[in-house]
């Protein structure tokens, strides 16, 4: 879709920039399908390129017209952007808009860009690689808002099995889910819970109408029912997403899909409760069976080199 925009390309006052963070295959697709069917929000395909543009540095010590276009021209390059379905002459407003002077507003203006095309108030990021840096993007984003779906780990991992890129063994996937899920909820100590909107996944299946209005007053907005038939709009979510075959359930109306009490073995349930059950509990799921003293004991010492393990990490990196 192409459109020559010729407004201020800002998000509306009062408007502050809103993410949706979650462990992946937590159901953020879909959330992002229900949230789009409402007549103000549109939420584009994932973006990586945010990061990367906050890293950004003024060429000539203010930021101008060439900052802007070094943005821009790596938004472009991503292959991810393409599933936006903007093109250059979309964005040519934001690189003549002289008001906008930070990388930040940059960003923002691309997704201001990507809804008024649309024909809606405001964008959505939905990128569950964001959940890890809730910290850089409030600071650059003062007022953003946080919307944390999360989703029964013991679901997700055999959802995450199916997904090529991933490989890690079910341990591993256990604190993999255990990590992203606490820091998605780390994300209310960061900004406060009148910025911070969690929503289960569960509860959206079983109460669609309930939690999208909770929701939308969350972000401002009257619920329209609309929203509760976003199947009924499914290509336009999934068009153009690279692995098409770990979206079909988006074509339907929503119902659970998987049950951990009868996709694994209770020795495996067990050795996630081990690994993750204190995270279960954090979100109010439902404990797993009783994990041997063994696992117990592996768990307790791999959760206490996990930290050392990051700090190494980061210690690496650096540069002397």
């Amino acid at each position: 879709m192409s459109a020559k925009i010729l407004m201020p390309s800002t998000q509306p006052p009062g408007q502050p920039f809103t993410f949706i963070i979650g462990c992946p295959r937590s159901g953020t697709t879909l959330l992002r399908a229900m949230l789009g069917s409402h007549s103000e929000i549109s939420v584009p395909p994932e973006s990586y390129f945010i990061l990367p543009a906050l890293r950004t540095t003024p060429v000539n010590g203010e930021f101008g017209s060439s900052d802007r276009r070094a943005i821009l021209d790596e938004v472009l390059a991503q292959k991810s952007f393409k599933k936006w379905r903007l093109n250059a002459d979309d964005l040519l407003p934001i690189l003549e808009d002289d008001s906008i002077k930070t990388a930040a507003a940059t960003v923002a203006a691309v997704y201001a860009v990507f809804a008024r095309v649309h024909g809606k108030k405001i964008a959505i990021d939905k990128t569950p690689h964001h959940t890890e840096h809730v910290g850089r993007l409030s600071s650059a984003y003062p007022g953003s808002r946080f919307i944390h779906l999360v989703r029964d780990g013991r679901d997700v991992i055999p959802s995450l099995e199916a997904m090529p890129w991933f490989r890690l063994k079910y341990r591993d996937a256990a604190l993999y889910w255990r990590d992203r899920a606490l820091s998605g909820r780390g994300a209310l100590g960061i900004v406060g819970s009148a910025r911070y909107h969690e929503v289960r996944y569960e509860d959206l299946l079983f109460d669609p109408q309930r939690e999208l209005s909770r929701l939308c007053g969350f972000l401002g907005f009257d619920f329209e029912p609309e929203m509760l038939t976003y199947h009924e709009r499914a290509e336009d979510v999934i068009s153009g997403m690279g692995s098409i075959g770990s979206h079909q359930n988006i074509r339907r109306a929503p119902a659970p899909t998987r049950d951990w009490r009868t996709d694994y073995d209770t020795k495996t349930l067990a050795l996630f409760e081990a690994f993750a059950g204190d995270a279960l509990a954090v979100f109010g799921y439902e404990p797993g069976p009783e994990p041997s003293w063994r696992q117990r004991a592996q768990a307790t010492a791999l959760h206490a080199w996990v930290p050392v393990k990051k700090r190494i990490e980061t210690l690496s990196k650096r540069r002397i």
